[in-house]
């Protein structure tokens, strides 16, 4: 596949380094390019937000925040155009890592010619739509997925469709943008599709759970992670699947993470998610009433939840921002 023209973002604190850059680009003629620059991640990002790119070049080594920390950070919250990474003499063993964390290709500075670099960045940009193409299937597999984990546990019906428009509604009230957006709800569909490994009779069990029981249904973060390996979108999900019954005060499981070390999209699933179970009636316990809810929430905010995130949706539910057919009210009033 052959890209035309690309549009390049160089991010490299060296003005010389990204001199030589710019000319050895130059000389590769299979594709024109367009080139912006960037001399540290946080100019990279206003840059992506305000102008957009094809491609990043991401040079490892620059003061403050390194290359493959920034990768890092972003993984799972932005969604960037394919990144290559510059390294120095001796970052090589980076490479790993760096494709770990979400980029492309690396290349070394001291190996860099025309030739190598083009070809690098048009097999990035070309793998990169390949796989946007690919990823318009995700939707009719997750909502498979979903309507499969929904099938093994029937008394929580319409639970994760629920919750994915409630986390989405939160989104835009804390806000993220239209990609964070995108992977919340896509994290909240499917956060508890590893369900389907657990024991149905554990599901419907009207009372609490024994060890072996408990032990059980906490497997359920990783088989969901292990599933969701087969779709594009499993960098930006996982987290949220993994992570969303962490506590801010570090009790929860599975990885007993506290306070900010917990993935963002996962702290706001968590929210929704113990609100869809407290306003829908399940095996354990009828359905609480409003004003309860919000009592639960108010006191399990910087304990159980995060304070700030858990204050926004608060004053969503308060101010009955939400759509009742998303808080299980509709269904118990057409019922009644």
């Amino acid at each position: 596949m052959t890209v035309e023209r690309l549009r390049i973002l160089i991010v490299d604190d060296s003005a010389e380094d990204a001199r030589i850059i710019q000319q050895l680009l130059g000389r590769y003629g299979a594709a024109s390019t367009e080139l912006l620059y960037a001399d540290s991640t946080m100019a990279c990002l206003e840059r992506l937000q305000e102008e957009g790119a094809d491609l990043v070049l991401l040079d490892y080594s620059m003061p403050g925040e390194d290359g493959l920390t920034f990768l890092r950070r972003l993984a799972g919250v932005v969604r960037l155009p394919p990144v290559v990474l510059l390294t120095g003499q001796g970052d090589e063993r980076l490479a790993v890592q760096a494709i770990r964390s979400g980029a492309f290709d690396y290349v070394p500075k001291g190996e860099m010619t025309s030739e190598r670099l083009g070809r690098v960045l048009e097999d990035a940009v070309a793998t990169f739509q390949r796989e946007e193409e690919l990823s318009h299937l995700d939707d009719q597999i997750m909502i498979a997925l979903a309507a499969a984990a929904e099938g093994r546990d029937p008394t929580t019906g319409g639970h994760l469709q629920r919750i994915s428009r409630c986390a989405a509604l939160l989104g835009h009230e804390l806000g993220l943008d239209d990609c964070e957006i995108d992977v919340l709800r896509y994290g909240a569909m499917l956060h508890d599709i590893g369900k389907l490994a657990v024991d149905p009779r554990i599901l419907r069990k009207p009372g609490p759970l024994n060890g072996d029981e408990w032990e059980e249904m906490q497997q359920h973060v990783i088989v969901g992670e292990r599933i969701c390996t087969c779709l594009w979108c499993s960098r930006q999900v996982a987290p949220i699947i993994r992570h969303h019954h962490e506590r801010w005060d570090g009790r929860g499981y599975l990885d007993g993470l506290a306070g900010d070390e917990i993935p963002l999209l996962a702290r706001i699933v968590s929210v929704v998610d113990a609100f869809d179970a407290m306003a829908t009636d399940r095996p354990y316990r009828k359905a609480l009433r409003p004003a309860a809810i919000l009592r639960e929430l108010h006191e399990g905010r910087g304990t159980q939840w995060d304070p700030d995130i858990t204050d926004v949706f608060i004053e969503l539910v308060a101010r009955d921002a939400l759509d009742p057919a998303l808080t299980g009210r509709g269904e118990r009033r057409k019922a009644a």
